[in-house]
């Protein structure tokens, strides 16, 4: 089997390396001649979580997709979803004719993939682990968690098997026959942390500290359990988290609520078992480039307006983060205090 691998970012890096560890042949794709240098004279270092290594055998550095061999049967696409579909016109002339495609994002982009790619070739993946960057070829493990895979057609092929057990030499890693599900599911998750993360430049751990911060959290995915109970989503378990009993209610807001109450303790829960998560597109902010947040919090406003459902705090978070793309605002506590008043406002508090 002919495999690559395109985004050595701080997921990316940790899963090539760990294939890589374990005898699996793998070409990757390092963009910048820095990277390229490194791998083939140190190979990817890990560090973190699970310990410090470096993997330097079964691996093929290129620089570009262009220098990817011909014929590949597997390809995991590890970029930002703003490079994602620039990076599939580039190495589609690359794939063998029974390839598969793994996209291991943010986002529910495979829907619109599966406008490209048969359903059958095209799996997305679910990736629950934390990982930043720590230079070229050098990525650092946060926290462990999990994976989930699947098929877009739900069908498992013969070559799935073998791809869960490599990927779970990472994290444990399991199968969905609908993997829009597990997407979705995953993309309530990040349309607080990664975007709050932006507006603030703090880590999940301080921003979760904040009783108004963990409302917000909690209301973003409020906003999104609507949009996908509307749009026919299974909501799935991830991390032990149950999103449909996080969603708020306006009467959790009226007197005592003890389900309100178990909910800021499940939402405090996590900003403990992660607090040192620094979120991957504060790390685009930094480095001078856009994020991801047309993806996931635009996605779900879009996906709102399709079902005339309001995401009026998703909506305020998106506005807030093009201000700071474009350089008219900058990540701060200021910027948090302002969507803790906005989530006041939504929901009417004092």
């Amino acid at each position: 089997m002919k495999a690559a691998l395109i985004g050595l970012g701080a997921i990316g890096t940790i899963i090539a390396a760990d294939l890589a560890k374990n005898d699996f042949p793998l070409y990757v794709v390092c963009k910048h001649q820095e990277t390229l240098d490194l791998v083939k004279k140190r190979g990817l270092k890990v560090t973190g979580v699970d310990g410090e290594y470096i993997a330097n055998e079964n691996l093929q550095p290129v620089l570009t997709i262009e220098d990817l061999p011909a014929e590949l049967d597997l390809v995991f696409m590890v970029t930002k979803l703003t490079e994602l579909e620039d990076a599939f016109n580039r190495v589609k002339v690359k794939l063998a004719d029974n390839f598969s495609l793994v996209t291991m994002t943010n986002g529910v982009i495979e829907e619109y993939l599966s406008t490209l790619i048969d359903k059958s070739q095209l799996m997305g993946c679910v990736v629950s682990f934390g990982a930043s960057r720590a230079g070229h070829a050098e990525s650092i493990k946060t926290s462990s968690g999990e994976m989930v895979i699947g098929r877009m057609d739900g069908k498992k092929q013969e070559i799935d098997d073998k791809l869960i057990e490599l990927l779970s030499n990472t994290v444990p890693t399991a199968w969905s026959e609908n993997i829009v599900n597990e997407k979705f599911t995953k993309l309530l998750i990040n349309l607080a942390v990664t975007s709050f993360g932006v507006i603030s430049g703090m880590t999940l751990g301080e921003m979760l500290g904040r009783k108004m911060t963990r409302i917000a959290f909690l209301t973003v995915i409020t906003e999104g359990v609507r949009v996908g109970k509307k749009k026919g989503i299974q909501f799935q378990k991830m991390n032990n988290l149950n999103m449909e009993f996080l969603a708020l209610t306006k009467k959790e807001f009226s007197g005592v609520s003890v389900k309100h109450f178990f909910k800021q303790i499940i939402v405090k829960i996590v900003g403990r078992k992660y607090k040192n998560l620094r979120s991957s597109s504060l790390q685009s902010i930094e480095a001078g480039r856009k994020t991801e947040l047309d993806f996931i919090n635009g996605y779900l406003i879009a996906e709102g307006e399709k079902y005339g459902l309001e995401t009026p705090l998703n909506s305020f978070v998106l506005e807030e983060i093009h201000k700071i793309e474009e350089g008219k605002k900058k990540p701060s506590l200021k910027g948090l205090e302002e969507l803790e008043q906005k989530t006041k406002e939504i929901w009417g508090m004092k």
